[in-house]
């Protein structure tokens, strides 16, 4: 790769990264002035309704965006211009017919969809269903759009412009936001609505987002369309007779493993909406109580856990381009030593955040949900999931970039099974909803752990390895969180148990753990094993 390919490949990666990362934090920021005006049932009627549009997302964008853009980028190289052309008109129109389908489908299978997550039996069971079927058709609107978005969004990701998509998740993040607290707050305060309305104008919100990105990527387009056709003008090579169906057959042949990947989130989620109510009213809770307490899981720790995720994952995955081209070249040392480094680095940043939450879950979840802060307990829990959510998405790239990523299907349908048989067994046997966050993270366990056979098989990998790093991020972590631990501890004999107790100590405990985890990490040469020489103090001197 050439200095300037690689430049403009890590500034690629720099800014999708940043994008998610950056959407993420906005995902989790919102959620604590819309919990404290709807509560935790309004957040229930919310994530029901938005784990079913974000599975009705992955089917019908089917990983859209990546596979347009490795389609394009495969044939602007053989200099087919015209063939990226042929497959991007056809495709926007198929993905605005999807898009207007998968609205259909949705907002009519609403009632169908929440009788699946409520239980029958309880005196509010009639007011629930009607509830998530309101929220289910707001959110389905945004279907119209979202499909041909993503087509778009490959598209310039293809012509190596990943600026349109960035600017276009960050404005979308944005609008949604903003229309979602001034609706709700408008509704409620002013108009006295209902939280189920209050829930719909929320989900609704995610219509007006995919608008604001819509008229984001339109601008690009219009903007970089005349250096596209200069492209089509310059082509040198007479096209093959590729007829549609093998170009769209080709497509689906990179869309359908990203997609499952994709799904596995919403799709674990979509097991605990629809088991966990029933499980806990089996063992003494009401509905209200149990849809509550599938909040507190779903929604609240979960969108706390995926921050730390989504840096992994996102800082791991450059690597996958370059790790597709040395197993391309068949070069299976440099394989080797791409996937022991992408490993480095999901363990490094994650296993420290995973400390950290354990750690401080009680301060941190009286910080971001006052209203909330007995149920910490439900964040202590499922922080670990963090770390192999992260390993189960990195494992899945690494599977991309061998070509073995038909195989990631198998095994997150493995890992689903797993948490579908577990999930009620284990609420029961921990008398709460924490038993849904394990049944979770052996649902991902066994997924990774199939992956990680697979990678083995196809490479013979040395996994032990990474086990002298892995081994020394783990002891660097637990003196982290044994500091932060001591620190938490004196500042909680010494306060008194408030708000701004816990903000103090939240904010102390974490710029405690990363002072100690960075300075060791530098220390003793790890921070430059996995993150490169620029980390050694030594050479900078």
């Amino acid at each position: 790769m050439s200095t300037s390919n690689k430049n403009s490949f890590v500034r690629g990666t720099m800014l999708l990264s940043g994008a998610s990362l950056i959407s993420r934090a906005l995902g989790l920021l919102y959620l604590f002035p819309f919990q404290a005006m709807v509560g935790p049932l309004g957040i229930m009627f919310y994530t029901y309704a938005y784990n079913y549009y974000a599975i009705m997302i992955g089917i019908s964008t089917a990983g859209i965006p990546v596979a347009v853009s490795k389609f394009i980028a495969k044939y602007n190289a053989l200099g087919e211009y015209d063939t990226s052309e042929r497959l991007y008109r056809s495709g926007l129109k198929i993905m605005t017919l999807t898009g207007v389908i998968s609205f259909l489908v949705l907002f009519f299978l609403a009632p169908v969809l929440a009788k699946q997550a409520i239980p029958e039996g309880d005196v509010d069971t009639a007011y629930f269903i009607d509830s998530v079927t309101l929220t289910i058709r707001g959110v389905s609107f945004a279907l119209i759009l979202i499909p041909a978005m993503s087509m778009v969004r490959g598209y310039f990701q293809g012509h190596q412009s990943m600026g349109p998509t960035a600017i276009s998740q960050i404005l979308e993040q944005i609008v949604r936001i903003v229309f979602l607290l001034a609706s709700v707050s408008i509704g409620i305060y002013i108009f006295d609505a209902s939280r189920e309305w209050a829930a719909t104008l929320a989900t609704f919100s995610a219509f007006i987002g995919a608008i604001g990105s819509v008229g984001v990527l339109l601008y690009y387009y219009k903007k970089r369309r005349p250096g596209m056709k200069r492209e089509l003008g310059e082509q040198t090579v007479v096209s093959p007779n590729r007829s549609l169906g093998s170009l769209f057959k080709e497509l689906l042949a990179y869309a359908i493993p990203i997609v499952m990947v994709g799904l596995s989130t919403p799709l674990y989620q979509v097991i605990d909406q629809n088991t966990m109510n029933a499980a806990l009213q089996e063992i003494g809770y009401t509905l209200k109580e149990a849809g509550a307490i599938t909040a507190y899981l779903i929604a609240d720790s979960h969108k706390i856990v995926l921050i730390p995720v989504s840096v992994a994952t996102g800082l791991s995955l450059s690597a996958i381009p370059l790790l597709t081209a040395s197993y391309t070249n068949k070069d299976i040392r440099k394989v080797r030593s791409q996937i022991s480094q992408i490993y480095q680095l999901a363990f490094f940043v994650t296993l420290p955040a995973v400390v950290g939450m354990i750690v401080l879950s009680e301060e941190i979840f009286h910080v971001l949900f006052p209203g909330e802060k007995t149920h910490w307990i439900y964040l202590l829990n499922y922080a670990p999931s963090a770390l192999f959510l992260a390993l189960y998405s990195v494992t899945a790239a690494v599977l991309q970039g061998i070509n073995r990523q038909y195989f990631t299907i198998f095994a997150t349908a493995a890992g689903l099974l797993t948490k579908y048989v577990l999930n009620a067994p284990l609420i029961h046997l921990t008398g709460d909803g924490t038993g849904a966050g394990y049944a979770t993270i052996l649902g991902y366990v066994v997924a990774t752990g199939l992956m990680l056979w697979r990678i083995t098989r196809t490479v013979k990998f040395p996994f032990s390895s990474i086990g002298r790093r892995t081994s020394l991020v783990l002891i660097i972590s637990a003196i982290m969180g044994a500091m932060v631990f001591g620190t938490r501890l004196l500042l909680v004999a010494i306060l008194p148990e408030t708000f701004f107790s816990a903000v103090l100590i939240t904010v102390l405990g974490a710029g405690i753990g990363v002072v100690v985890f960075a300075g060791l990490s530098v220390w003793t040469g790890l921070a430059e094993a996995v993150l490169g020489r620029k980390f050694n103090l030594k050479r900078r001197r």
